[in-house]
C-alpha cells in the first residue's frame, strides 16, 4: 500500500481506534481484548499502527516474556498480536507491521521474541518452532509448530528454557 504509514501507537487517542480494528480482524473468534492493558498501561512494550487514509489499520504488539534459562533469567519480548482490519488484509499491512517490529526489537537489542501464531505464517519473519532450539512453551497443550521463537540479534549462547509470558 502507497498511502500506508507505520508509526509507533500514541497513548490513549490510538486506543480505541485500535481496540475497533481488532474487534474486526478478530470477529470469527469472538474478538480479543487480552492486550488492552497492555496497549493502555505499559511502557515495556512495542506497540506499532499502520495508519491508511486517516484511521488504523492495523497494530503489532511485543509484550513482555522472560525465559528462565538454566544460566538464569534473561528478558525478551512476544509477539502478542498481529491484527490487520479485515478491509486491507492480504495487502501487505500485516508483513510490513511484522517486519517493522522486528526492527524495533534489533533496535532495542532484544535477545529473543516468542510467537504462539499459524505456523505457515510467522516464518517469514525468521521465527522458528522454539523446541529446535530448546525453548518451550510455559503452557502445556501448545501445538510444537506454533510456538516459535526469533533471535532478532542472533543466537546467544545459554537462551534456553522456559518462556513465561508477563501479565497473562
Amino acid at each position: 500500500m502507497t498511502n500506508m504509514q507505520i508509526r509507533p501507537q500514541r497513548r490513549p487517542d490510538d486506543l480505541a481506534p485500535i481496540e475497533a480494528m481488532v474487534a474486526r480482524a478478530f470477529a470469527e473468534h469472538g474478538g480479543t481484548d487480552a492486550f488492552r492493558e497492555f496497549r493502555a498501561t505499559r511502557n515495556d512494550v512495542i506497540s506499532l499502527v499502520a495508519e491508511a487514509d486517516g484511521r488504523i489499520i492495523g497494530n503489532v504488539l511485543f509484550s513482555p516474556v522472560e525465559l528462565l534459562s538454566p544460566t538464569g533469567s534473561v528478558q525478551g519480548l512476544g509477539l502478542g498480536q498481529l491484527s490487520v482490519d479485515p478491509a486491507y488484509q492480504n495487502r501487505g499491512v500485516g508483513t510490513a507491521l511484522g517486519e517493522a517490529g522486528i526492527a524495533a526489537l534489533r533496535e532495542r537489542r532484544c535477545p529473543f521474541s516468542i510467537v504462539i501464531g499459524h505456523a505457515a505464517y510467522y516464518p517469514r519473519f525468521g521465527y522458528e518452532r522454539g523446541d529446535v532450539h530448546g525453548i518451550e512453551c510455559q503452557w502445556d497443550g501448545i501445538p510444537p509448530e506454533t510456538f516459535m521463537v526469533l533471535f532478532p540479534c542472533g543466537k546467544q549462547p545459554g537462551l534456553t528454557g522456559k518462556a513465561v509470558f508477563h501479565g497473562l
